[in-house]
């Protein structure tokens, strides 16, 4: 006979020996290694099944792992939002460099005329 260990190998263990031994004295040897046998199956099985602590274990990491999630898509969020904040600047600051790019167009034509009329007022001062 061997002895079967729960599923941490530690929490638990059926001796199915010792169990053997306390039937055989009323049973007999056969119909003991019988139940002796059964028993150590059953105890397998329940051994891998999903204690209620086991579950809340899962349902708590659970609900963190949704929490977590819920925190992850509200940053998510914040940061499209950041992100259109950005975008309408952007535009705002090519509409702006758009003016100042027809400004500087403007004034070079003025400082242009103006040159040329500095020219021609040397020019005329020349001439007296």
């Amino acid at each position: 006979m061997c002895m079967v260990y729960h599923h941490d190998m530690m929490k638990s263990m059926i001796d199915t020996f010792a169990i053997y031994e306390e039937l055989s004295a009323t049973l007999g040897a056969d119909a003991a290694k019988a139940l002796a046998s059964v028993l150590e199956k059953f105890y397998r099985e329940i051994a891998n099944t999903v204690t209620k602590e086991d579950f809340q274990e899962l349902k708590d990491a659970i609900y963190a792992l949704t929490k977590a999630q819920q925190r992850t898509e509200q940053r998510v969020e914040e940061l499209a939002q950041a992100q259109q904040r950005t975008e309408q600047r952007v535009e705002e600051l090519a509409q702006a460099q758009q003016d100042l790019a027809a400004a500087q167009a403007r004034t070079e034509e003025e400082v242009r005329k103006l040159a040329k009329g500095l020219r021609e007022t040397r020019q005329m001062v020349g001439g007296l």
